[in-house]
């Protein structure tokens, strides 16, 4: 990962110019800040974190003329709002929004107002394998439908936003897969699982985290829901020493950490009913296992930690 810092607008438009392509930056606040988490996955994708405190890009005709390369930038509104314009249309963006766009024609970002940051996947289109009319039309929408709430959407950026140590081409190659799914699955076409075993996993894992409470999910009807048997859904788990049944219980005993600390008058059946445990004894066998304690014990050390603290 490159991490560059800058404080004058001459230095931010060299920065983001060399990082994705050349820009005409302006607009900057008097007392501009900006800072580039860039990591260059392979010759086809990289992942960005930029932040701001306020300016407007140009990717001029001319410059866009003279690309030479077919990227699309795929962007997470993470906070502060602004506008995108591109193709001849126009959106709005805030913290959630997902905009799609490409940088071999013009565009124009308004990200003027204070506390901008943007997370980017910058990726080669060719490199997606997607049908060339889905990614003009996406290109012409401009915005994804549901933005960071699309669960394709979460899939891609989450994963962005925790690049595993030492990402590269293998790396790259999960950021493409779960990029083009979510392309492919706004339009409600085509399969919207992710064909690589890390893409997979991850969006299992997302599924797992989202859904944890639910009681009575089960491994079969997680399989049932991204299409593939439950063979491969273990399989691809077993490859970094889990199942997804482990992962479950975990998420749900952190749901339970957190309950059993800030919800103090509740009873510990509650807390494992909450957190997704079908009844007590489970809850507290699997928290046991986890913790050498009971739940109940746990509290009360967790209580009195904090008041020795306090």
């Amino acid at each position: 990962m490159v991490v560059l810092e800058v404080e004058s607008a001459d230095e931010w438009e060299t920065v983001v110019s060399g990082c994705f392509v050349p820009l005409r930056c302006a607009g900057f606040e008097p007392s501009f800040q900006g800072r580039m988490e860039h990591t260059g996955l392979d010759e086809a994708v990289s992942v960005s974190l930029v932040s701001t405190s306020g300016t407007s890009a140009d990717r001029t005709e001319g410059l866009a003329h003279r690309a030479h390369s077919d990227d699309l930038h795929l962007s997470l509104q993470r906070s502060s709002s602004g506008t995108v314009v591109a193709g001849g249309g126009s959106t709005a963006v805030r913290p959630g929004s997902v905009t799609v766009y490409a940088t071999d024609r013009p565009y124009y970002l308004d990200y003027s107002p204070t506390g901008q940051q943007q997370l980017i996947v910058q990726v080669s289109r060719a490199s997606l394998g997607l049908p060339r009319n889905m990614v003009e039309d996406a290109m012409r929408r401009l915005a994804l439908p549901g933005g960071w709430r699309a669960p394709a959407a979460r899939n891609l950026f989450s994963y962005v936003d925790a690049l595993p140590d030492g990402a590269g081409t293998e790396v790259g190659e999960t950021v493409r897969d779960l990029a083009a799914v979510m392309i492919r699955s706004s339009f409600g076409e085509g399969s919207s699982v992710p064909r690589t075993s890390r893409g997979l996993r991850h969006a299992v894992q997302e599924y797992l985290r989202v859904n944890a409470t639910l009681r009575g999910l089960d491994m079969d009807a997680v399989a049932r829901e991204h299409f593939v048997s439950r063979r491969r859904l273990y399989q691809v788990f077993e490859m970094v020493g889990l199942s997804p049944a482990s992962v479950l219980r975990a998420e749900r005993l952190r749901i339970a950490e957190r309950l059993l600390r800030d919800a103090p008058d509740r009873t510990v059946e509650w807390v494992g009913y909450e957190s997704g445990f079908s009844d007590v004894t489970t809850f507290t066998r699997a928290f046991g296992r986890a913790h050498g304690v009971t739940p109940r014990e746990w509290r009360r050390q967790t209580r009195s930690a904090s008041s020795s603290a306090a």
